[in-house]
């Protein structure tokens, strides 16, 4: 894994410090599995033990079931909900979260995403494919996308137990997903959920910023 691991402590750190105390549990938790899927990750031989638990046999009857988990944490699926929830929001008049919305996973995409080119790693090899990826393994796309708009999606519902669920649940299955079918390491998945939670920490501690909300409603007036 190249890239710079002090750039990226600084931002974590330069964060942290500055989250209330509400949401530096849920950022500490991030940096725990973040750090639990670096070691798994030098740990080569762990992480291909791990990876086998989960992966299905091509000719598994629920192969194509799994596919279809896996699709609701693609890029295309949450990027759409993301437009169709950031419109929905808008029209309500509900601006400032509108925006929030559509900031917390348009930024969450770019950070990510530059991540997985920074560290480059290749991602699981099998005999029998069951999916196919173009784009580096760490961390997982799928997993860090999913978790935060599924959060995003509890905050946006008041933080109601019932959407805290359905988030929990949906996280698990879609990073299970893929390692169902063999498109990531285990400690890619992991590091997904330890990067989803770190960043929505901060999305969480930036939508409830007073002065940000002042400048958005005097531009975007209800």
């Amino acid at each position: 894994m190249e890239y710079d691991k002090r750039h990226y402590l600084t931002f974590i750190f330069y964060w942290g410090k500055r989250l209330s105390f509400h949401y530096k549990f849920l950022f500490l938790n991030g940096i725990i599995l973040f750090g639990i899927a670096i070691i798994i990750a030098l740990l080569t031989s762990l992480d291909t033990s791990l990876n086998n638990i989960f992966i299905l046999s091509p000719t598994n009857p629920f192969v194509a079931l799994v596919r279809m988990i896996s699709k609701l944490g693609s890029f295309v699926i949450i990027t759409a909900m993301t437009l169709l929830l950031g419109i929905w929001l808008w029209l309500k008049k509900r601006i400032y979260e509108a925006i929030w919305v559509v900031a917390t996973m348009g930024s969450c995409r770019i950070v990510f995403t530059t991540l997985k080119i920074l560290v480059g790693r290749e991602r699981p090899v099998f005999d029998e494919p069951l999916t196919h990826a173009l784009s580096y393994s760490f961390p997982s796309g799928h997993s860090v996308n999913s978790l935060i708009f599924l959060l995003v999606c509890y905050s946006i519902s008041s933080y109601r137990k019932s959407f805290l669920w359905i988030a929990i649940i949906g996280t698990l299955l879609i990073g299970w997903s893929r390692l169902a079918l063999g498109a990531h390491w285990f400690s890619d998945v992991l590091a997904g959920w330890g990067c989803g939670f770190m960043w929505i920490s901060i999305a969480y501690q930036v939508k409830i910023s007073i002065p940000l909300q002042n400048y958005v409603n005097k531009y975007f007036p209800n």
